[in-house]
């Protein structure tokens, strides 16, 4: 058996220090006047500065007595207790000074506490001073870290946060470069510039060039360019900065989309991805699995993560940035089975089944738990409901809706469960229900102003959306919305396409609706709902049309790269890329690429 003597040497160690009992070096503080009793072996043990020092102030076992200069009896103390009992002391009114001297004195146990430290700590209105210190420390850990925490959070701290006007123009010009800075849009990083060249305009007008070089200016909106031009006109006409906008004016045009080849037209690399998996296709039921890149505009195959087999009428739900399958119909069998999906690793894993076979099921995350409502297990339709826990990969019943419901909508909203519309066996369903989990109890809400079966119900800013479905005769394109707080169902602005059996998704506050039943055939047509606007606005069609598939948005993948445009085809793009930015033409395109360089509303869509 293994015992840890740390645990009691290390107290007995600094009991004898305190008391000065066999220590064997002295070291001074002449500014403060002050002496500390140390013994060199503790630390020299943990600190290679220590162990030369000793070594080479020192041949005989005398006592010896140092100075160490720049260094304060309250910095000495912290790197002393932490090499008697392995623990430190830490606020946030030491840690700046303690890092930097277990950086300079080289205890690096200490180091990698503070950094825990300040990672642990960290939030938006520090970030970008721990970003300086790491830099300045070389901590290639907590620099990667902090990194990676202003490119998640750069439109908050450019708005909100103190230390964001105290960014060097290399700093902010790095930030603004970066493929993966996270914005929704780059009008964001336009005001970004725009603040901190304010903050200072004297000095930071110099480094304008180099900003607005490092924005993507050619994808900002038309009403934030007109701003930069009259923002800046009373800059030089022949000014590097006027010549940059005025050259960015001719890329602006409706005809021309995003580009590898100029840094103003570079995408983003996006922070959510949405995934659809399965359904039904022209072809029949499919396994197929499709990513969407927002930044892009562009659907993208995953052949090798498609599903085992064939699925439709199944739910799919995310939790932890992992892809639950639920249920479903493979024309030969009703699955009351469900597999797990890892995005990181692209592997699918069987978890525990359900109590009873679910197609035409619908399903939510609530509280990191998975609710699976009603359904049709081939004989039966559902009033039943049952709940997973992945920490314990178990399914368990709860209380049973109010009315049998297959080819329903879910989604949770504030910690409740909403599920609306559906078909009884005999009608399509206008009635909706709320579940509450601290009660285990379901309560009837207002009915929707419709009928509405293989309706798809998202959770949006607080409230339900119930989206197009099917009432007995027509396919809808009717949506509306549940404000749980008012109690009432709320008209929406119409989608574009009247559909049911269609899965949606929200990624960087829109709602996307994606392919499902039109009234004639299975379609790929994808759009998306902004609320500011209350319009839907058409977005690129899926690879492959289908109904009764499944989406779901999953957010701040490590390897998102994979499953968008940069992993997927960014090496062909950028073989392609041949344009005369000088005279604004076309070079070359070959023709397999050319629909990166032009709009993507206007390249032909795939047949669906």
């Amino acid at each position: 058996m293994m015992v840890d003597f740390r645990r009691e040497l290390g107290p007995q160690l600094e009991d004898l220090r305190s008391k000065g009992l066999f220590c064997d070096v002295t070291i001074v503080f002449p500014k403060d006047g002050r002496k500390m009793h140390v013994h060199r072996n503790i630390l020299a043990s943990c600190s290679q500065y220590f162990r030369t020092l000793f070594t080479f102030n020192m041949t005989t076992s005398g006592h010896l007595e140092v100075d160490i200069p720049g260094v304060t009896y309250s910095d000495m103390e912290a790197i002393v207790q932490f090499a008697y009992t392995h623990k430190a002391n830490l606020s946030a009114n030491n840690i700046e000074s303690i890092i930097v001297t277990a950086d300079r004195l080289n205890v690096l146990g200490l180091l990698k506490v503070c950094e825990d430290f300040l990672l642990e700590h960290m939030n938006t209105e520090n970030a970008i001073g721990i970003y300086k210190i790491a830099k300045y420390l070389h901590c290639r850990s907590l620099e990667s870290h902090t990194w990676s925490f202003l490119l998640k959070n750069f439109h908050f701290l450019s708005t909100s946060s103190n230390e964001f006007l105290q960014l060097t123009p290399d700093e902010l010009v790095q930030i603004l470069r970066a493929d993966d800075l996270i914005i929704d849009s780059e009008d964001y990083a336009c005001a970004a510039v725009v603040k901190w060249v304010d903050f200072l305009p004297d000095v930071r007008s110099a480094y304008l060039p180099q900003l607005l070089t490092s924005v993507r200016l050619g994808l900002v909106s038309r009403s934030t360019y007109d701003a930069l031009m009259q923002k800046f006109s009373s800059l030089p006409t022949d000014s590097e900065s006027m010549c940059i906008l005025q050259k960015d004016e001719t890329i602006i045009r409706p005809q021309l989309c995003q580009s590898l080849g100029n840094p103003m037209l570079r995408p983003r690399v996006p922070n959510e991805v949405i995934f659809v998996l399965g359904g039904w296709s022209r072809d029949g039921v499919c396994a197929d699995m499709e990513t969407y890149d927002n930044r892009v505009d562009k659907w993208y195959e995953n052949e090798s993560e498609s599903y085992e087999h064939s699925l439709a009428y199944h739910a799919m739900v995310s939790v932890d940035k992992a892809l639950y399958v639920i249920g479903g119909y493979t024309t030969v069998k009703y699955l009351n089975s469900a597999k797990r999906f890892e995005p990181l690793t692209k592997t699918w894993s069987e978890i525990a089944p359900m109590h009873s076979s679910r197609c035409y099921v619908c399903a939510a995350e609530l509280g990191g738990l998975i609710y699976a409502c009603g359904g049709f297990d081939g004989t039966n339709r559902h009033s039943s409901v049952e709940r997973y826990c992945p920490i314990k990969n178990q399914w368990q019943m709860v209380c049973e809706m109010s009315s049998v419901r297959s080819d329903a909508g879910a989604c949770g909203v504030d910690g409740k469960l909403y599920v609306a519309g559906g078909f009884s066996g005999t009608e399509c369903l206008n009635t909706a229900e709320c579940y509450d989990p601290q009660t285990n109890q379901w309560i009837l809400l207002t009915p929707m102003s419709c009928q509405r079966s293989g309706v798809t119900v998202v959770a949006f800013q607080h409230a339900v959306y119930a989206i197009g479905g099917f009432n007995g005769s027509v396919r809808l394109d009717e949506v509306e919305k549940y404000y749980p707080e008012r109690g009432a169902w709320f008209p929406v602005k119409e989608m574009l396409k009247g559909r049911s059996n269609f899965a949606a998704a929200v990624i960087e506050n829109k709602i996307y609706v994606v392919g499902g039943y039109d009234g004639s055939g299975t379609t790929g047509h994808v759009e998306y709902y902004e609320s500011d606007k209350d319009e839907w606005t058409e977005a690129d069609s899926l690879r492959v049309g289908r109904s009764a598939a499944s989406a779901c948005t999953i957010k701040g993948l490590d390897n998102i790269q994979d499953y968008t445009f940069y992993g997927k085809e960014a090496r062909l793009v950028a073989q392609a890329d041949c344009f005369d930015w000088q005279n604004s033409t076309f070079i070359h395109t070959p023709r397999q690429t050319r629909s990166w360089a032009m709009n993507t509303r206007s390249r032909n869509k795939r047949p669906s």
